[in-house]
């Protein structure tokens, strides 16, 4: 039977004839979906993480492509992640766009790429879920929150407990056959060592990488002519020379796109090629242990622990070389430790802008570094460790601060805060007091508004009730509807306002007032200590030419108050 108009429907009703059938229209949802995939931390040391997530994501874009009703946003991945627990950055990532309201559907290829953990994934499709209004589908699992029955659910939950024993069991099992790989020399990590890649045809072999292995030589040189760890980074940064990690990623073997850039080289990194056995042809694993069944992150083992088999792949640094390395690297040791408290009688002094100091330019915090002057005065100043590193290349500019010049100049900066901020009480205080009666009537305003917007919300549904009873006709009741709507909107949009005044007013512009309270009755010591820079200051940014920008913290308040003040002034 055709469909009739909603006024031929009206028109029945008033006259008392019975309602035509009707064949109903549902107006179908359309889901915003993101897809989830992943891969362990298992799955990944047999280097079957670019094909496999690549199947999982052609399944999900594909089961997205045939439903109607679903619109796919992205696909989030975890490559090398227990599913054990949901700290994952890929997982993090998807949930955050999910909780702005980007995405009100998840689609998984199958609950164990969710999670194994039974409470946590439970948790989710349980509570979390349900609680954002976010639609959840498991392709694999035949399962589909939108039209899951209490069977379907009960199943599901099975499903999640059976995930959580069978990664505890797989778990003991692989850690059990890992450690006999590891006790027969065999390699199991995910990347060789830089210097080496695995072995095509053997993934338990390493076998020397020509280019990387010609750098990790130059290291070994340097260092025996005596060049230290900081002037070797340098040098591998100034020289182009790629980061392990960026390496790894040019040839396509580390496929994290966080090194699609290049990154500089660290100092630590330096330090642990110049003592890795592994350049002597000896394998060395073991470093590290971790429960995966139960999300218990890596824990280092002390060295003794390590197990080292000898002889199992092509060196490339001599035992000569290297056992004059590790003696050159111990007399610098010892000469380090030998000389620490040297200067001591000279004074200490706390690094109390620790965490505050950024560079202007890579926004990475700056360094306080020690410097000894002619053995008889302590100095320290502030530089980019980014800039450090790489010099020139850097694309950082050069700066160099004196700590003390920088304390003198926050000093001075924070008793311009405390004077205004005395100045500003009585004004305050005379603004909070001539706001009493405002607050007092934006209460009644807001009690009268919500009344208000009680009795249009009943009017609207008495309209409805009389629309269906036949009581009004179709374009009466549109009309009526559309002016309580309409005026439902005022009411809410002004109850708002007055919300936002009301907190402002009581909040901000009073003797209340956070950055008033702050600095008012503050007394700067001779010095700043540690405990005060942190509860006064923000962010301190360091720019060209030691240029100092310093963000106090309630810089908002503060703002609000001063041009509250302002326009009373303007007004009177």
């Amino acid at each position: 039977m055709a469909r009739k108009s909603r006024k031929d429907q009206i028109r029945a009703i008033n006259s008392g004839q019975p309602l035509p059938e009707t064949t109903p229209q549902p107006v179908e949802k359309i889901y915003t979906a993101v897809g989830y995939t992943r891969l362990s931390i298992l799955e990944t040391r047999d280097r079957k993480d670019n094909e496999a997530l690549q199947n999982q994501k052609t399944l999900i874009r594909e089961y997205i492509q045939g439903q109607r009703n679903l619109k796919l946003l992205s696909i989030y991945e975890d490559n090398g992640e227990t599913g054990t627990n949901f700290r994952r950055p890929g997982f993090e990532s998807m949930m955050e766009a999910v909780c702005n309201g980007k995405a009100d559907c998840i689609v998984v290829k199958d609950l164990s790429r969710f999670g194994r953990n039974y409470i946590e994934a439970g948790n989710y499709l349980e509570h979390v879920f349900p609680a954002l209004g976010v639609r959840f589908i498991s392709i694999g699992d035949g399962y589909d929150s939108a039209d899951a029955t209490t069977t379907d659910c009960l199943v599901v939950a099975l499903k999640n407990l059976m995930n959580q024993m069978y990664s505890k069991d797989i778990s003991r099992k692989s850690g059990s056959v890992l450690r006999e790989k590891i006790k027969r020399g065999e390699f199991i990590g995910g990347y060789a060592s830089y210097g080496y890649v695995k072995d095509p045809e053997d993934r338990h072999r390493i076998i020397v990488d020509p280019e990387a292995a010609e750098v990790v030589r130059s290291i070994f040189q340097k260092k025996l002519e005596g060049v230290s760890n900081a002037a070797i980074v340098r040098w591998l940064n100034n020289s182009g020379i790629l980061s392990p990690c960026c390496y790894r990623h040019q040839k396509g073997i580390l496929l994290d796109h966080r090194y699609a850039q290049p990154k500089p080289w660290k100092a630590e990194t330096v330090k642990k090629i110049l003592h890795s056995q592994v350049y002597l042809g000896h394998m060395v694993q073991g470093h590290r242990r971790s429960e995966f069944y139960a999300g218990i992150p890596d824990r280092l083992l002390p060295q003794s622990e390590w197990v080292i088999v000898k002889n199992t792949h092509e060196a490339i640094i001599s035992q000569e070389d290297f056992d004059r390395v590790q003696a050159l690297c111990e007399r610098k040791r010892m000469e380090y430790y030998a000389n620490l408290g040297k200067y001591d009688h000279l004074g200490k002094s706390e690094n109390i802008l620790k965490g505050l100091v950024y560079c202007g330019d890579c926004g990475r915090p700056m360094v306080r570094y020690k410097q000894v002057v002619k053995g008889k005065k302590i100095s320290y100043h502030y530089m980019c460790p980014h800039y450090a590193a790489m010099l020139e290349q850097s694309g950082c500019a050069y700066k160099f601060l004196r700590e003390d010049i920088l304390l003198d100049a926050l000093s001075q900066l924070i008793n311009k805060e405390i004077e205004q901020a005395v100045d500003t009480v009585q004004m305050a205080k005379r603004l909070s007091d001539g706001t009493e009666g405002q607050i007092t009537a934006r209460a009644a305003e807001l009690r009268r508004l919500n009344l208000e917007l009680e009795r249009m919300e009943t009017r609207k549904k008495a309209v409805m009730q009389d629309f269906l009873a036949g009581e009004l006709s179709c374009d009466a009741y549109e009309e009526i509807k559309t002016c309580c709507v309409r005026e439902c909107e005022r009411l809410k949009e002004r109850i708002l306002t007055l919300r936002g005044e009301q907190h402002r007013q009581s909040e901000t512009l009073t003797v209340d007032n956070p950055w008033l309270k702050t600095f008012s009755g503050l007394q700067l010591p001779d010095r700043l200590n540690r405990n005060l820079a942190c509860a006064l200051i923000q962010r301190i940014t360091i720019y060209a030419e030691n240029k100092i920008d310093v963000i106090f913290k309630y810089q908002d308040e503060r703002e609000h108050l001063l041009t509250a003040i302002n326009e009373e002034e303007v007004s009177a």
